[in-house]
């Protein structure tokens, strides 16, 4: 149905303006759609990340962690990276892996010490 000749950035904004427009259902196929068109693009890091938004939004805790946890490891440069380690470690904790959250919290302060999060935790 999708063509890969689509611009992978008006193919996300596509993607965005459902999300924003809180038409979840619609986002949430349109960023797995993204996500296998434009694997090798790094807006599939931001993909991951808005598509784990919605699995938390909609109290999906194990897809947000699953689609999370992908994300961070598929593009660890992302500009989404830290917040997907973020929620991640959110995610984690809704589904009991206490454990796992602690580690991903601290990954994200050891990697992304600049981040808001990690300033945070370490000022608390």
């Amino acid at each position: 149905t999708h063509s890969n000749k689509l611009n992978p950035e008006e193919d996300f904004k596509k993607a965005f303006d459902l999300l924003r427009n809180q038409k979840f259902d619609d986002a949430k196929t349109s960023l797995k759609n993204f996500i296998e068109i434009h694997e090798d693009n790094q807006l599939s890091g931001s993909a991951h990340y808005w598509l784990g938004e919605i699995y938390l939004l909609k109290k999906e805790f194990r897809e947000a962690a699953l689609v999370l946890a992908e994300g961070y490891q598929k593009y660890p440069k992302s500009d989404k990276a830290p917040d997907m380690l973020y929620k991640l470690s959110e995610s984690l904790i809704m589904i009991d892996k206490k454990k796992n959250a602690c580690s991903t919290l601290e990954k994200l302060i050891i990697e992304f010490p600049s981040h808001k999060i990690a300033q945070k935790k370490v000022g608390a």
